[in-house]
């Protein structure tokens, strides 16, 4: 028999790790600004070089909050699976509500990421560029001799200012308050909203070419990146790749360690390709016996397996296995299965040889 068939697969536990490991990632964006500004500042020891530091560094401990927090639900959702798996009156209500729990916190942990990093962090490393990091210490002594009354702040307008939380949305408000005094808290707002979109705008190529030579070289196509607009787009777009290909990754470790326990040999080295074209893994598993698994793993939640070289509908004893140990091993829920093509009479292959059932022979 030779079966083909194209599977919607769904892996909660792979997906919400990998955006785990995603977020874990993003930690690195933001220690390159710190570098940065260390390298960069002239006076370290002032104390808007100190400001720039605490946001960033309270921008880390927020993702790393988020993390361990996620973590914490994630080894609870694991547990709620082990449970409804192994136990014969499963607790179903207990493991839906972690399933969505987890879901839930992977997602919220990564909208977090892209919040704090891509255009927030280009943004202050624009101001490091033009000097304005530095400059800053120039604007807080302006502002202490305006308060000291050679000019006068409305408190209110001031307190606003000084609650706002991008640091450098908040600087480049005080530089229009020094320049006017007289504006409202909304004018001082809009123009400093338009003068962060000016700086932020000198990033965006540059940025977006570093993205592109990232994902390049962990061998992700970057296409997606040619539509990106924006930073904060062009960011999300590359830790959503990110996120997909350590899915797709994962996946097919798995399939490798499901394969193998039902008897077939897998030479990862022969028998595993990429397809950049089709933007596909390829593997191939064989037995003694001739007989062959084929797959083919995609980024959109899809993967194809071809088995060949069964008499009669023999392959469905490895078929069945192999599914029932993607679901309740390495938690893959198939969600929908298609036929492509289903031939019941043992089908001849030569494509391939790599186990030559006849070594020894004349």
């Amino acid at each position: 028999m030779s079966q083909q068939v194209t599977v919607d697969y769904q892996g909660v536990s792979i997906q919400v790790q990998a955006k785990c490991d995603t977020a874990v990632h993003s930690l690195c964006q933001i220690d390159k600004v710190l570098d940065r500004i260390h390298k960069t500042a002239d006076k370290l020891e002032t104390s808007k070089v100190k400001e720039y530091e605490a946001y960033l560094q309270k921008s880390k401990e927020t993702i790393k909050e988020k993390i361990e927090a996620f973590k914490k639900t994630l080894e609870k959702y694991k547990e709620a699976r082990a449970y409804s798996v192994n136990n014969h009156q499963p607790d179903y209500q207990q493991f839906i509500n972690f399933t969505n729990k987890v879901q839930a916190e992977s997602q919220e942990l990564i909208r977090t990421v892209n919040e704090l990093t891509g255009s927030k962090l280009a943004v202050i490393d624009q101001m490091i560029d033009e000097g304005l990091l530095n400059a800053g210490q120039e604007t807080t002594q302006a502002m202490l001799d305006k308060l000291h009354g050679v000019i006068s702040i409305s408190d209110d307008v001031l307190l606003k200012i000084n609650s706002i939380e991008d640091v450098s949305l908040r600087e480049l408000a005080y530089r229009e308050i020094l320049k006017n005094d007289k504006l409202s808290f909304d004018e001082a707002i809009t123009k400093a909203q338009e003068e962060y979109d000016v700086l932020l705008g000198k990033q965006t190529k540059k940025v977006i070419q570093e993205y592109k030579e990232e994902l390049t070289a962990k061998g992700i196509t970057v296409e997606e990146l040619d539509k990106a607009k924006s930073i904060d787009e062009a960011n999300a777009i590359a830790n959503e790749a990110i996120t997909d290909e350590t899915v797709r990754k994962e996946t097919l470790k798995v399939i490798i360690k499901a394969i193998k326990d039902r008897g077939f040999i897998v030479d990862t080295k022969k028998n595993l390709k990429i397809d950049k074209e089709r933007n596909i893994v390829k593997l191939v598993a064989l037995k003694a016996s001739g007989q062959m698994a084929e797959f083919e793993i995609q980024l959109n939640g899809k993967f194809m397996y071809h088995f060949d070289e069964y008499e009669g509908h023999a392959c469905k004893k490895d078929i069945e296995p192999f599914l029932e140990d993607l679901k309740n091993i390495y938690d893959i829920n198939i969600l929908h299965e298609e036929v492509t093509w289903e031939n019941p009479d043992k089908i001849q292959t030569q494509k391939y040889q790599y186990i030559n059932k006849n070594k020894g022979t004349n």
